[in-house]
C-alpha cells in the first residue's frame, strides 16, 4: 500500500486549475491540486485519512518548460514525506542536464513526466498518438508515449462527459543511475514500466483529464476530477 500511494499522486499531474481526489477500493487517500501556466506546471499533494497517519506526505513539484517543444528547462521539488525532506533543483542548459556537480547529456526537447502531461492537455491526438518521446527522470533516461483508444462517456456527479480513452506507456532506455541516491515515493515508483495506466481526457471544451485508473502492485487506483 505504501508503494502504491506514489502512483496515485503521479497521475494527478494533468489539468490546469483542477482538484482531484485519489482513492483505492473507494477509500480516499490523497487530495491533489494541479496548476498549469503558459510555461510551467505545478503539482501539490497531501495525503489524507488513514494514509496520512501511516505514510504522511506533503510534497510539491514545479516544472518549467520551453513552450515550442515542451522540453525541460528546470525541475524543482520540495519533499516532506515520512522522515525524508528534500529540496531539489535540476536544470537543462545547452543540452546538458545539471544537478549540483553532476551532469548528463540530453537533447533540448527532453521531456519529464510532468511535461508529458502538459502536452496531453494542449496538443491534438494527431501529434501525440503512438509517438515516442525522450524523457529524463531525475537523471535516468527513459521514453514514453500515448496510445489513443475508443471514445467513452464518463459520468462525474450528475454530468456526462465525452472523453478520449488513452493509455500511457513508459520504459527505461538503459540501466543508468539517476542523480539522487534517495528520492520520494512518487518519483521512485511513478515510471514503473509494468504499471497499467489509463486516462480519460475530455474530448471537447477544456480538454481536461476527467478520470484516471491504474492497477499497480495489485491495487486498483482511481482518480476523479472534483471540479464538476
Amino acid at each position: 500500500m505504501g508503494r502504491g500511494i506514489s502512483f496515485i499522486l503521479f497521475f494527478t499531474t494533468i489539468i490546469s486549475g483542477q482538484n482531484y481526489l485519489a482513492n483505492v477500493y473507494g477509500f480516499p487517500m490523497a487530495k491533489i491540486q494541479f496548476k498549469s501556466n503558459a510555461d510551467s506546471v505545478i503539482l501539490k499533494f497531501e495525503t489524507i485519512g488513514l494514509i496520512n497517519t501511516i505514510w504522511p506526505a506533503k510534497n510539491s513539484y514545479t516544472t518549467n518548460f520551453d513552450t515550442t517543444h515542451f522540453g525541460l528547462i528546470s525541475f524543482k521539488k520540495k519533499i516532506k514525506q515520512d522522515n525524508l525532506k528534500q529540496s531539489i533543483l535540476i536544470e537543462l542548459k545547452n543540452k546538458v542536464l545539471h544537478y549540483n556537480n553532476k551532469t548528463r547529456d540530453r537533447s533540448d526537447s527532453t521531456q519529464t513526466i510532468f511535461t508529458m502531461f502538459a502536452r496531453l492537455n494542449r496538443q491534438h491526438q494527431e501529434i501525440l498518438d503512438t509517438k515516442w518521446f525522450e524523457i529524463d527522470h531525475e537523471g535516468k533516461p527513459m521514453r514514453g508515449r500515448f496510445l489513443w483508444g475508443e471514445t467513452e462517456t464518463i459520468k462525474v456527479g450528475n454530468t456526462n462527459i465525452l472523453c478520449d480513452h488513452i493509455r500511457m506507456d513508459m520504459e527505461y532506455i538503459n540501466g543508468s543511475n539517476g542523480f539522487l541516491e534517495r528520492t520520494d515515493r512518487l518519483m521512485h515508483y511513478a515510471p514503473d514500466p509494468d504499471a497499467v495506466r489509463q486516462i480519460w481526457m475530455e474530448r471537447n471544451g477544456n480538454r481536461r483529464i476527467i478520470q484516471i485508473s491504474m492497477t499497480a502492485y495489485g491495487f486498483p487506483f482511481n482518480f476523479v476530477i472534483q471540479n464538476e
